[in-house]
């Protein structure tokens, strides 16, 4: 997972994401933010600004993830949506099922 940064303050694990979130690395992002989850660490903050591309299978687990934070009390919140990521979610509507925070601010 070259390049994926995990960090744990608190009850929060921000996560700084980059490169194709798709495939066997979005398995492997949703196996570690899954085991966070397990250990307690319900708040998850997911950064994107550094995410070129997502596929059926990133946004699938982010889904997964999503559903399991908030059952355990928790939440999630998704930053730096841009580009072919922010189309796919979108195109899938998923843009409405997640809280999601714009890390540039608007241009007045």
């Amino acid at each position: 997972m070259e390049n994926q940064e995990f960090l744990v303050e608190s009850n929060q694990v921000t996560a700084n994401l980059s490169g194709n979130l798709q495939g066997e690395l979005a398995a492997r992002i949703r196996e570690t933010l899954l085991t966070y989850i397990e250990n307690g660490h319900c708040s998850l903050k997911v950064d994107f600004s550094n995410v070129t591309n997502i596929d059926s299978t990133g946004l699938g687990i982010l889904v997964t993830v999503q559903k399991r934070s908030l059952q355990n009390g928790g939440d999630m919140v998704l930053h730096g949506l841009h580009g072919n990521v922010k189309a796919a979610f979108d195109r899938t509507r998923l843009s409405k099922a997640f809280s999601i925070v714009d890390s540039t601010p608007a241009v007045a």
